[in-house]
Order: structure tokens, then C-alpha cells, then sequence
């Protein structure tokens, strides 16, 4: 019987570890693509107004301009 009870055992702790295993890592691939996309993104940006005095990509806001209407652009005869 202590056979029997072993396989028991045995085969739901396997299929525990698979889940939680396939759980796991279906969390922390979240993470991974966020890192990866993140450190691709830093590599392309040159702008030095983007980096703190460390060099590190800066997490505030940052105020940019969108101009929505054609109307809204300086030509050379509006000067």
C-alpha cells in the first residue's frame, strides 16, 4: 500500500510543479519582454535632456509639443 501511495504522491507533485512552473513563467515573461523592450528603447535614444547627471533614462513626464492644425505653422511670410 505504501507503494501505491507513493505513485499517488509523486504524480500530483509532478503536476504541481508543471503548473506552477507554466504559472511562473507565464508571470515573469511579463517582466522579461517589459526589460527587454525597455533596454531597447534606451539604447535609441541620444537626446541628453531624456538622461539624468548618472546617464540613466529619467522616469518623470516629459513635456513635448503636438501641433494638430495645419493652420498652426509659421511659414517664412508670416515673420
Amino acid at each position: 500500500m505504501s507503494s501505491l501511495e507513493f505513485i499517488y504522491v509523486s504524480f500530483f507533485m509532478t503536476l504541481l510543479s508543471f503548473v506552477g512552473g507554466a504559472v511562473l513563467s507565464w508571470v515573469i515573461k511579463d517582466y522579461v519582454e517589459a526589460f527587454i523592450d525597455n533596454a531597447a528603447y534606451s539604447k535609441s535614444i541620444t537626446h541628453p535632456e531624456m538622461l539624468d547627471e548618472d546617464g540613466h533614462v529619467l522616469r518623470d513626464e516629459l513635456i513635448y509639443l503636438h501641433i494638430t492644425d495645419d493652420d498652426d505653422m509659421m511659414d517664412e511670410e508670416d515673420d
